[in-house]
């Protein structure tokens, strides 16, 4: 009587459980400070449309409250002063930002090259395996290892 034991759940697969596989996004904000958190938090805020439509609608009501209450008439100083001191603090909170996503984007590069170069060792084991194989099942394999051979001198040329 032949036992054949269940096959495997699509669980026991999940890539994200293997040890070579790094979540980046956590790495990276694993290495943010708190105030880094936070300046990321604005930055993404800021550039979301509502932001935008905010900005717009403040300044909608400003203007005809300004004007009809006298509190800050033409040409609006205390309007523009607050506009010019949020833009001078959302320009620096903007840098942290991006030198962040640059950060991360570095990141990820050098990970996916890590990814990608395990890949490719591991193709070019599984191609000498297979040729070795080939080899000792007496087929002919010189048109595999003469393609095999041209692929490797392409790959050379810059």
């Amino acid at each position: 009587m032949n036992a054949t034991a269940p096959p495997p759940s699509p669980a026991a697969f999940d890539i994200t459980d293997h040890p070579l596989v790094h979540d980046v996004n956590q790495e990276h904000n694993d290495s943010l400070s708190p105030v880094e958190r936070l300046c990321k938090r604005i930055a993404d805020s800021t550039g979301a449309p509502i932001a935008l439509g905010l900005a717009i609608l403040i300044q909608m009501i400003w203007i005809p409250v300004g004007i009809l209450t006298k509190l800050d008439p033409y040409p609006f100083a205390f309007l523009l002063t607050c506009s010019n001191v949020l833009q001078l603090i959302l320009i620096f909170i903007l840098a942290v930002g991006a030198r962040q996503s640059s950060a991360h984007a570095e990141l990820r590069a050098e990970h996916d090259h890590d990814s990608i170069s395990r890949l490719l060792y591991h193709q070019e084991v599984q191609e000498t395996i297979l040729l070795e194989i080939a080899t000792k099942i007496e087929c002919d394999v010189s048109a595999l290892k003469a393609m095999v051979a041209k692929l490797s001198q392409e790959d050379d040329s810059p």
